[in-house]
């Protein structure tokens, strides 16, 4: 027995000579001690993505150890006992070129712009209009396989391919696919997405063709204390039902103390629809804007305000498709920075954009909200 524990230990013992192994934790949780939803005063809680009748709060675990040319990472959500974003493994059989297989959590070349209430209680219009993949610019993901190649410093070529609804080749290999070609400089970064799309109808259901999404991004950092984003979303089947065209533009600016934000989303939607075809034309259109002032390094108001041009589509007449029920939502509060952690209190409002609102109604909630990492 004694042998065995000694080859063990001297196996760990090499193993951590060569490879990097790290545990970290993050955990996220949103506290609502009242909530009017426009007809009852209510409690919540849950993660700042879902802050429900006794929603779950976040408690997240991550393993990783990595070689130059080999690694794992694993993630697990301690709160339901389940997996979480990450259970992969990687190598990189040269330089320029790597290898992930497993449940990947591929965002790279999302645009994204977070800020007000979405490390708290987010307001309840989804991340293309709030913060992650803002405008739908996003990368397809879960679980298969993704290789990147980096021939040259600054550019990347990355894809991923994904099982879904089923293991054909060419679902798994172009439907649930996403590409991106990027290039990174001291300029900022400039990206183009394809996003594999499932064959869609035009006219005849029964007649069906190849689709996909592009997108093209740019994150701009040439001027100090600037970053603007910029961004574009057109899908093939512009003559299909569910066809829009996204268009993107943010802005965040830091002077010292304060730091201001803003974006907006424009939406091309279907206007029309006859003829078994989709005739554009209805422009919707989200706006949001932020302030931040920092008192003291542990205190800071966060501040922000939201608007929507619509939240429902009456496509009962399909022809004459019409936007309806604008919403607007606003937040003001304040966030402590601890060593490891924030603890954020404030008040937020609004009609039609938030939790368990009622459809009409003016909402008003008081979220406190810890975030920890260890």
């Amino acid at each position: 027995m004694k042998k065995i524990v000694g080859i063990i230990a001297a196996a760990a013992l090499a193993a951590s000579a060569f490879a990097e192994i790290n545990i970290s934790s993050w955990n996220r949780a949103v506290f609502t001690p009242f909530h009017y939803d426009g007809d009852t005063l209510r409690s919540m809680t849950g993660p700042s993505w879902g802050v429900s009748n006794g929603g779950q709060t976040r408690s997240g675990l991550s393993f990783g150890a990595s070689t130059e040319n080999a690694g794992i990472a694993i993630d697990v959500h301690a709160e339901n006992f389940g997996p979480g974003d990450n259970a992969n493994v990687w190598v990189k059989p040269v330089d320029m070129l790597s290898v992930k297989i497993g449940l990947i959590d591929n965002n790279w070349g999302r645009l994204d712009h977070c800020f007000g209430t979405w490390d708290y209680a987010r307001f309840n219009w989804g991340d293309a209009y709030l913060g992650e993949g803002l405008g739908d610019i996003v990368r397809k993901k879960g679980r298969g396989a993704e290789i990147t190649l980096q021939p040259v410093e600054g550019l990347v070529i990355d894809y991923e391919a994904n099982f879904k609804n089923d293991n054909h080749t060419y679902e798994v290999m172009w439907e649930e696919s996403s590409t991106m070609i990027g290039y990174k400089a001291d300029f900022g970064f400039i990206r183009a997405i394809i996003n594999g799309e499932t064959a869609r109808a035009y006219g005849d259901a029964t007649d069906t063709s190849p689709a996909a999404s592009i997108a093209l991004a740019a994150d701009i950092t040439a001027v100090e204390n600037l970053v603007l984003k910029f961004g574009v979303k057109v899908p093939t089947y512009l003559q299909n039902e569910d066809a829009y065209v996204n268009g993107v533009a943010a802005v965040d600016y830091n002077l010292d103390a304060l730091a201001l934000h803003a974006n907006a989303v424009l939406n091309v939607l279907p206007k029309k629809f006859e003829d078994k075809k989709a005739t554009l034309g209805n422009i919707g259109a989200a706006f949001g804007v932020g302030l931040d002032y920092a008192f003291t390094d542990a205190w800071k108001l966060v501040s922000e305000f939201r608007f929507k041009t619509w939240t429902k589509k009456n496509d009962v007449d399909k022809s004459d498709i019409k936007l309806e029920d604008p919403a607007f939502g606003a937040y003001v509060g304040l966030q402590q920075q601890l060593s490891n952690a924030t603890f954020a209190f404030g008040a937020q409002f609004g009609k039609r954009s938030m939790t368990a609102a009622k459809a009409d109604d003016f909402t008003f909630a008081v979220p406190l909200t810890i975030t920890a990492s260890f």
